[in-house]
């Protein structure tokens, strides 16, 4: 299956990349699709029915990997001196994620359905 992103998705949010990079993303952007496919089962099926799913789930895999690519390292702090860098927790972990607010982002909501908790009475 294809990626749910390409490289110059990444561009047009960040910047551009070296051809290096390009080959990096690229990576990333299968991993990151594969992810979301694993996650969110039949979501292929649904961009028939929903085209607009298919620029979300561009957009999150582009975030997805701009987390790690923004912070290949991982680091978390940085200091020298009388300087000092510190990068949020969840930006500094260098791991390929999909953040629960992502994954609500793509999951459908049965309409009707709402709140924290649905209970079924059976029947």
């Amino acid at each position: 299956m294809p990626a749910l992103a390409v490289f110059t998705d990444i561009e047009g949010v960040w910047r551009p990349l070296s051809a290096a990079e390009q080959a990096i993303a690229t990576n990333w952007l299968d991993r990151a699709s594969s992810k979301i496919r694993s996650e969110v089962l039949g979501i292929d099926a649904r961009f028939a029915a929903e085209p607009e799913l298919a620029d979300l789930a561009t957009g999150v895999a582009v975030d997805m990997v701009l987390r790690v690519m923004r912070n290949p390292e991982g680091k978390l702090e940085e200091s020298i001196d009388d300087y000092r860098y510190r990068r949020d927790s969840a930006t500094s972990s260098g791991a390929l994620y999909l953040s629960p607010g992502e994954l609500a982002s793509l999951v459908p909501i049965a309409p009707g359905l709402g709140g924290a908790f649905v209970v079924s009475l059976g029947g």
